[in-house]
């Protein structure tokens, strides 16, 4: 009777596995995270003009480096950095014009050294003194001095402007000759020179 039992629950067992049908279970797949765009960015040839942009928009502003003078014909004022005020291209020429602000104006010691940078030895006060052209600016003092080192071909037309407690300091710097060839305009534009905020 046992032995009857045990065999129809084994048979009832093998039946309900044979019906059973694999159940198939469905994972949501997790969602993917967003991803940031890659910024934007402009071709080189944008930043080119970009930038080619900025700087003609510079070159428009209105110069204001504290004074007004008369141009000479072929000049261009440009912008200071750094140090310089402003700054002038003449055209036709490779000089360096500028202007810078210092609060000494020796005027021996600042000969000297302009004379050692075109490579000529250092000068005595009175040897200077013969060379210097002084003439008012708007009712300031202008020291102005031209060395040229004709065997060097280099050569500084410098001035010194006095605005105690400031000095002014022009400064051109190139080749002997067209240093020579560009002096009467330099003086010119220095004599026309208008200072702003200074009392006479």
């Amino acid at each position: 009777m046992k032995n009857c039992a045990f065999l129809l629950l084994a048979l009832l067992l093998i039946t309900a596995c044979g019906n059973d049908e694999p159940t198939t279970y469905q994972v949501p797949k997790q969602p993917t995270p967003p991803t940031s765009a890659p910024p934007v960015m402009g071709t080189p040839s944008d930043d080119a003009a970009v930038l080619a942009a900025h700087q003609a928009m510079a070159a428009q502003m209105p110069v204001d480096a504290g004074f007004t003078s008369t141009l000479p014909k072929g000049w261009t004022e440009v912008p200071g950095s750094g140090m310089r005020k402003q700054s002038y291209a003449i055209a036709g020429t490779s000089i360096d014009f500028y202007l810078i602000s210092l609060a000494m104006g020796d005027v021996p010691s600042n000969v000297n050294r302009w004379r050692g940078q075109v490579g000529l030895s250092s000068a005595t006060p009175e040897d200077i003194a013969k060379e210097l052209q002084t003439f008012q600016a708007d009712g300031h003092t202008v020291s102005l001095i031209e060395i040229y080192n004709d065997e060097g071909g280099k050569g500084i037309i410098a001035a010194i402007i006095d605005l105690a407690p400031q000095y002014w300091y022009f400064t051109a710097k190139g080749s002997v000759d067209e240093l020579k060839a560009n002096a009467a305009d330099m003086r010119a534009f220095l004599e026309a020179i208008k200072f702003k905020g200074h009392n006479h």
